[in-house]
């Protein structure tokens, strides 16, 4: 017993456990529980079999009325064949119907069109009760009830069986809400020639479902093959509106599945809500004709009973879970004492004084083990503070350095556009965006002795060491222009001068290019890169024919094959770097060079600067929201 004490004593947690358990109990055996589910079990299960047999009972009088309508119709259609050679004994035929059988409001024999040519396309015999309980005749087929066209006559047709309508409103016959049995009739070549049928009003159904009255609260229903109340306790539902239009807009997922149930011809149970009060439905269908019967029952009705005894149980609850709040309150506010002293000294921490004073523990639970992780927290936040702020400041000041680094880098380009605003034969566009602070890419032109010399180049990498690579082939192009004539001899100079110093293995990929801005005379070189696109004067779009060589800086001493050309006045050249053809969208598609081609046949008749611009935004509408993964640069040059 004593080393029991000293665990409990020793246990914060499990001392409240003890006490909270111990009051649960008591109130959750006062309240005899599990009696009280099983009572509901059982009171569920007596309202699901009370209410299957009232249905089956309810279905059993609609299927035995539906049945002898049948074998009324059935039981005179010999007589039909029999008597064909007088069209009008069918009256006499369609009246007999209905003294069979009390329950037919109605009953016709229609025809095929011009059966009897001699009544007409139209002719159809029909028998109908009248409200003094006399039967009448008349001729149904009518230019204003073409009875041809009309379900209860086209179904059996294209069916070739007997069949039972959706309720409907006989507007030219009985004049009533009504459901009719039709039975197709066959000439012995086996062609159809009638239709024999007979109605029954749907107020029949609507009085022998509300029958059922399972409770005081409870109310009936039927639906038709496609989910139309054809019963209803709001009689403006009735053939208005279908079961499942409120499921839908509701989203009730549930409610939809039953619905499928019902007109699929289940048998079954289900619940639903309406007007913020539960439902039990059950339901079961009409064989002969399709439709569903479903009794809904109030939850409250049938569960009323039991419900009376709940309430005692919950004010007995309500008592024993008072009188353990109370206890709970006074013993949690004396364990939990050193907690809001912890809360004050977390507050200090969150403030800024990470070495606010702790409450004193004396004990040896719980409460010991979280002063000395407050302690442990207070000596790791000002390790992680001071070891932020060293971060911090030396990330800021990396930051710096690459903006600085980023304007020397862009400053190392020309950027004033257009460039010759005093030369009418040339014209020029040019864009960098690097990927990261600083890039690889370069771009760089000049105009010396009539020629125009220009240049795309794209280094490995990208960041710092790429920039690098960069400034000093963009310097070496100048000072080695100088002192070559040709593409071919300006390359193999700057290949030589980059390999010679090159530990860390980068290359560059470059065109070159030379344009004798009178003659149009073309010569170019390309190390490794991306083929310009060209642009002719007749509208031709495709890319230029260069040698691959090897890019610059691999080793020195390659032999750079230069080439030649002439293009005409009104030719564009568009020089780009892999940025541009191999942007990725989030799927990870390239930009490609189909589509960067697609893109120019557009834009050839653009200004350089429209067509540099127009390529750009056609790469964010394909990148999207996609991450820019490499340097892109494009030069656009139009010679005039």
């Amino acid at each position: 017993m004593k080393k029991l004490k000293q665990m409990i004593e020793s246990s914060f947690s499990l001392r409240m456990s003890l006490y909270i358990l111990m009051m649960a109990a008591s109130v959750f055996i006062l309240a005899f529980w599990g009696y009280f589910q099983q009572a509901r079990r059982s009171v569920r299960e007596e309202a699901m079999v009370q209410a299957q047999v009232k249905l089956d009972n309810t279905i059993l009088q609609i299927d035995k009325v539906l049945g002898s309508v049948e074998t009324a119709v059935q039981n005179l259609s010999w007589l039909v064949a029999d008597k064909l050679d007088y069209p009008d004994y069918m009256y006499a035929l369609t009246q007999q119907v209905l003294r069979s059988n009390p329950h037919v409001v109605g009953s016709a024999i229609a025809f095929e069109p011009s059966y009897y040519p001699e009544k007409g396309v139209l002719f159809s015999p029909y028998s109908y009760r009248t409200e003094d309980g006399g039967i009448r005749s008349k001729q149904l087929g009518t230019e204003d009830y073409e009875y041809h066209y009309m379900d209860w006559y086209q179904i059996p047709k294209l069916l070739g069986k007997p069949y039972w309508s959706e309720p409907y409103y006989d507007d030219g016959g009985a004049d009533m809400i009504m459901t009719t049995f039709s039975l197709p009739l066959y000439d012995l070549d086996g062609e159809m020639y009638a239709v024999f049928t007979a109605d029954i009003s749907l107020e029949w159904f609507a009085d022998k479902v509300n029958e059922i009255k399972l409770y005081p609260n409870s109310f009936n229903y039927m639906i038709g093959r496609g989910g139309t109340f054809l019963v209803s306790d709001r009689k403006e539902a009735i053939l208005n509106e279908s079961y499942f239009a409120r499921p839908l807009l509701e989203g009730d997922e549930g409610m939809l599945e039953t619905g499928h149930r019902m007109i699929n011809g289940e048998n079954g149970m289900s619940t639903f809500e309406r007007d913020g009060e539960e439902y039990y439905m059950f339901f079961a269908p009409v064989k002969s004709t399709g439709w569903s019967v479903c009794v809904a029952c109030l939850y409250s009705d049938v569960f009323a009973a039991v419900d009376g005894m709940r309430n005692m149980m919950i004010a007995l609850s309500l008592i024993g879970l008072l009188l353990l709040a109370w206890v709970c309150y006074l013993t949690i506010r004396k364990l939990t004492a050193p907690l809001s002293r912890f809360a004050e000294s977390a507050t200090e921490i969150a403030q800024g004084n990470f070495m606010a004073t702790l409450p004193d523990i004396h004990s040896k639970d719980e409460m010991k083990t979280l002063h000395q992780s407050f302690g442990y927290m207070q000596k790791s936040l000002v390790d992680y503070i001071d070891e932020l702020k060293r971060t911090t400041a030396s990330k800021e000041r990396i930051e710096s350095e690459l903006r600085i680094a980023r304007d020397i880098q862009m400053g190392m380009v020309p950027k004033i556009f257009p460039p010759f605003p005093e030369r009418d034969d040339v014209d020029l566009y040019a864009k960098l965006i690097p990927a990261k602070e600083v890039g690889g890419d370069l771009y760089d032109f000049f105009i010396e002795g009539g020629k125009f010399y220009f240049i795309v180049g794209d280094v490995s990498g990208k960041g710092v060491p790429a920039s690098l690579v960069m400034a000093v082939t963009c310097r070496l192009f100048r000072t080695v222009s100088a002192h070559f004539q040709t593409p071919a001899e300006i390359v193999t100079a700057l290949n030589d001068a980059l390999a010679e110093s090159n530990e860390s293995n980068m290359f560059c990929t470059f065109f070159i290019g030379i344009l004798d801005l009178e003659s149009g005379y073309l010569q170019y070189c390309n190390a490794g890169h991306n083929a310009p696109v060209i642009l002719s004067p007749s509208g031709e779009v495709k890319f230029m024919e260069v040698e691959a060589n090897l890019p610059l800086g691999l080793f020195g001493g390659f032999p750079y094959q230069g080439q030649e050309c002439t293009i005409e006045k009104g030719t564009s050249i568009f020089l780009y770097t892999d940025g541009v053809t191999e942007a990725e969208n989030v799927e990870k598609a390239l930009y490609s060079d189909e589509r960067l081609l697609q893109q120019l046949e557009k834009l050839q008749k653009e200004t350089p600067n429209a067509m540099v611009d127009g390529v750009l935004v056609d790469i964010e509408s394909h990148v999207a929201e996609a991450e820019q993964s490499d340097d892109i640069t494009i030069m656009c040059l139009h010679y005039k």
